[in-house]
């Protein structure tokens, strides 16, 4: 018998708030440590088959480590990957041309409803991953922190968070020497970027981008921009981190604490950039059930799927979940409604 997969997802995992049952990390380790409850993959059989997945740059890394694992038990699995961008993802989905769309957001509401009324049924949502979202600088940058206000004035041309005026030099943030005239680099994601479309929704408000940004086709390439010109700044998933830049504490308001990108504050909803990463599934109630999505989304919430999660730099979602969405897809598929809204795990 079939059952109904998933529901409306909580606004915890919608938020990327990850509570109770989230393994801790360790004062010495790199990694997040993956809670030992979470199932560890098990295959149903030795499946056949090409799958292609569309969508993020940001879950690049994560996908690439997903298809080569998954590849050594399931060798006759053919996975194909193509990140250019959420918003290719979503398209390919809804046009049939991709099985999975990876997505650095979630779907908004009028996208569910063109997908529903194209296709008849609503794409199936998967949460997979939580990131933390960050500003980055050039790591001689004596600046450490940063509001959303200052932010919105450096890249928005509309300084809808009510700034009074653009932010173009870096002493207008109080550097000085040869910082106060130095120009603010703003670096972006492209139009077709969940992380640029996240970005401008929330730090922006929706804002236009200034025509001085400089626009970067992944996540990777703002970083690497930033690495190279000391007046840079830009903004990616921390995971992207590397010893030529510096992440910023970040506040949503003036007058409130400035959080540091962690593990510890994206676990416990304090840092203000953290998102959900999420697989959406198109599969029709009517066709049959697919044992190749299954044992990709098997894959990507059991124990080895969450530390590849982890050792990309992101970070897991909490272990209740992960055990129920692993015994969900050890069923078989069937679409689920989502209303314009992440779904929550029965």
């Amino acid at each position: 018998m079939k059952l109904t997969r998933i529901k409306v997802l909580k606004s915890s995992v919608w938020l990327g708030i990850m509570l109770v049952g989230t393994p801790v990390m360790g004062e010495h380790d790199l990694f997040p440590r993956i809670d030992q409850q979470i199932p560890h993959y098990a295959s149903q059989g030795s499946v056949s088959g090409k799958i292609n997945i569309v969508g993020s740059n940001t879950m690049d890394p994560i996908l690439k480590k997903w298809k080569d694992q998954l590849g050594k038990v399931q060798p006759h699995l053919v996975i194909t990957l193509d990140t250019e961008g959420s918003k290719v993802g979503f398209e390919s989905l809804m046009s049939e041309r991709t099985h999975i769309a990876a997505m650095s957001r979630p779907l908004k509401n009028e996208e569910i409803e063109v997908f529903t009324k194209r296709l008849g049924y609503a794409p199936t949502t998967v949460p997979v991953a939580v990131d933390a979202f960050a500003v980055f600088v050039h790591k001689d940058n004596p600046l450490d922190q940063i509001t959303f206000q200052q932010l919105d004035a450096m890249f928005s041309s509309g300084r809808r968070r009510g700034a009074q005026e653009s932010l173009d030099h870096w002493g207008q943030l109080g550097l000085s020497g040869r910082w106060k005239q130095a120009p603010i680099l703003a670096q972006i994601r492209d139009s077709n970027s969940g992380t640029g479309q996240f970005f401008r929704e929330l730090v922006l408000m929706g804002g236009k981008d200034k025509e001085s940004v400089v626009v970067q086709p992944g996540a990777a390439s703002v970083v690497h921009a930033v690495m190279n010109d000391p007046y840079a700044i830009g903004y990616s998933g921390i995971g992207y981190r590397t010893d030529s830049v510096k992440p910023l504490r970040v506040a949503t308001e003036e007058g409130e604490s400035f959080i540091e990108p962690t593990f510890e504050s994206a676990s416990n909803g304090s840092y203000p950039l953290r998102r959900v990463l999420y697989l959406y599934v198109n599969h029709s109630p009517q066709a049959q059930d697919s044992p190749l999505l299954s044992e990709i989304i098997k894959f990507a919430v059991s124990q080895e799927g969450q530390q590849v999660v982890a050792k990309s730099g992101f970070f897991p979602l909490p272990t209740k979940d992960l055990v129920a969405l692993y015994a969900d897809w050890s069923e078989p598929v069937t679409s689920a409604a989502t209303n314009g809204n992440p779904q929550e795990i029965r």
